[in-house]
């Protein structure tokens, strides 16, 4: 018949939503033993929702609740979080699984980062 020929299709879920887990890109033998280091950045979007974003983070970077739940209540207030620092393939395939979820997200080289207790005036 007619029906048996149609194929079955599943509602959507939030697992459709979230990229697939897969694991950080890694150094091989011809990398350079220590790369460029760069931080992950996290932008408050006003629109996804706070579990939303702090669930995002859980996942794609490995973070705790409370872990995930401070920095995304640090990007609503602030405007924008740390994620973490890593070798740029590694923070480059974190940005892009944020991305993929709809988070809005960008690297940084670590050198650009400068923390609120640094004075720019003052030599590291």
């Amino acid at each position: 018949t007619m029906a048996d020929a149609m194929p079955r299709v599943r509602a959507p879920t939030m697992a459709d939503a979230m990229p697939p887990r897969a694991r950080a890109p890694t150094m091989d033998a011809t990398s350079s033993a220590r790369g460029e280091l760069c931080s992950v950045l996290l932008m408050d979007d006003g629109f996804n929702m706070r579990e939303y974003v702090a669930r995002v983070l859980m996942m794609v970077c490995e973070l705790s609740e409370s872990e995930a739940d401070r920095l995304m209540m640090q990007a609503h207030w602030e405007y924008s979080s740390v994620v973490g620092t890593w070798e740029r393939p590694v923070a480059q395939h974190i940005c892009d699984g944020l991305k993929q979820a709809g988070l809005h997200a960008a690297i940084q080289p670590e050198s650009a980062i400068q923390t609120d207790s640094q004075d720019p005036d003052e030599p590291s």
